[in-house]
């Protein structure tokens, strides 16, 4: 006797079947490690596998990193898909609202919206840490880094976490800045300082002096159509989310002996 033949599959018992989507954690999309255990910071976060896309991968992910920045202080993406093109896209995912390079204080030049090359100085030359804009009246909470094209050799931008500079500075130091805060005096051009043109990204007084007023700054037109200004600001400051305390100013970096620093 011979086996019976299976019986034929019922009709349209496969047509309601449908692909189930696979649910991947951002674990197991990506690694992620400190890159300086000491220090803390950065942390760094890249593929575990294939290239993945950035703008794509961030999107979805704004509070898990807004999180993690603001736990580590600095983020490394690396080795993630994105170009000059993306950049500004992928800074937006995070920061929506990106702010104008006006009350310039270094050569820079805009490649995109809002978007500007590194300080343009020869390559001989080093540019000590520093406050990103702490001498404005209007500085921003996030800076953004796009490496386009590696240094053969050193070329790195190194970072450091205020909240240990601020602990380490003599409390008799900070005790008289936070007093008395640090007063800014700039002389544009005099071969010392940029144009008040480059600084301002503009050729009318009007719109400087209006400027100078709302961000509370004194300003004087000296002959031959230059400028000086005088504005104070802070010494410190205190993040708006965790409440920590930073050292925030610019007064090593303006200070007529920084060249000895």
């Amino acid at each position: 006797m011979t086996n019976p033949l299976p019986p034929k599959p019922a009709a349209g018992r496969f047509k309601s079947a449908r692909p189930k989507p696979i649910a991947l954690s951002a674990e197991s999309l990506t690694r992620s490690r400190v890159w300086d255990e000491a220090e803390g910071l950065p942390l760094v976060i890249e593929p575990a596998g294939e290239p993945l896309e950035l703008v794509g991968w961030a999107a979805g992910r704004r509070e898990e990193l807004r999180q993690q920045l603001l736990r580590y202080g600095a983020i490394l993406f690396r080795g993630f898909r994105v170009g000059e093109a993306e950049f500004e896209q992928f800074a937006r995912t995070i920061s929506p609202e990106l702010l104008d390079y006006k009350e310039r204080a270094a050569p820079r030049r805009e490649v995109g919206n809002h978007v500007y090359t590194s300080t343009e100085y020869p390559a001989g030359q080093r540019i000590l840490q520093h406050h990103e804009m702490s001498y404005s009246h209007n500085w921003p909470t996030k800076i953004w880094f796009y490496c386009a094209q590696a240094a053969r050799q050193e070329g790195a931008t190194p970072v450091t976490d205020e909240r240990k500079v601020f602990a380490r500075l003599d409390p008799k130091i900070k005790e008289v800045f936070m007093r008395k805060r640090v007063m800014y005096v700039r002389n544009y051009g005099d071969g010392l300082d940029l144009s008040w043109q480059d600084v301002f990204q503009t050729d009318d007084r009007a719109q400087v002096e209006e400027y100078c007023r709302r961000s509370f700054a004194e300003f004087e037109w000296k002959g031959g159509g230059r400028l000086r200004t005088r504005q104070v600001r802070q010494a410190v400051a205190a993040h708006p989310e965790t409440g920590d305390t930073v050292w925030f100013n610019h007064a090593h970096m303006f200070h007529q002996w920084r060249a000895t620093l």
